[in-house]
């Protein structure tokens, strides 16, 4: 199994920005469960996402576990600040 160091973990922020997660605040393990939720999340954005019902269960399900796991290890509120941004695009009323 491969490491990385904190400054090779890719995260993305608003307006794809890499530098969203400050790798001096969060562990490795932090920033991938806050970088995989957000790529989840722009996954349920995806006008694609709705082409079967199964898609959009197993995607909401795999946002669920993964906040989920952000609360575990203490980021609960960058991740529900996540979610909260999802609110504001245009696809999330479809994926509730």
């Amino acid at each position: 199994m491969q490491r990385f160091s904190r400054d090779d973990f890719p995260v993305h922020g608003e307006s794809g920005r890499r530098d969203w997660i400050d790798p001096t605040r969060y562990s490795v393990v932090q920033r991938f469960f806050l970088s995989r939720l957000e790529h989840l999340i722009a996954l349920r954005r995806s006008p694609e996402m709705y082409s079967e019902s199964w898609h959009t269960t197993l995607v909401n399900r795999a946002v669920y576990s993964t906040y989920r796991d952000c609360v575990a290890l203490g980021l609960a509120e960058e991740a529900r600040t996540l979610l909260k941004g999802e609110e504001r695009s245009p696809h999330s009323s479809a994926s509730a």
